[in-house]
């Protein structure tokens, strides 16, 4: 439990890296809500963040799932589709919705 935790702030970490280098690198410019063409070179950094995160996160969530997957296949398929969803779109969505604020007020 204790490796999937750590890859799980791991892909934590790679998200908010990411976002921040994608709301950097456009400074000025709205970015994509979800996942779109970004307007700057720093895509294929961001795009390498991202992917380290979703490589960790599922490693992760496989760790996690793993202990429930023979007693209760659809509690785990549930907790696998939950903790994906939280770490890999949360910190992502939430650091897009900041800077496209701060880009509409200014």
């Amino acid at each position: 439990m204790l490796i999937a935790l750590g890859a799980l702030t791991l892909a934590i970490a790679a998200h908010v890296y990411g976002a921040r280098l994608a709301a950097h690198g456009n400074y000025g410019r709205r970015l994509p809500p979800a996942v779109g063409p970004f307007s700057t070179r720093a895509a294929q950094h961001v795009r390498r963040a991202q992917l380290a995160g979703w490589v960790s996160s599922l490693i992760g969530t496989l760790r996690v799932v793993d202990n429930y997957w023979e007693t209760a296949p659809l509690l785990s398929a549930g907790i696998s589709v939950a903790v994906l969803g939280a770490v890999n779109g949360l910190p992502s969505l939430v650091i897009t919705v900041m800077h496209n604020q701060s880009v509409q007020r200014a």
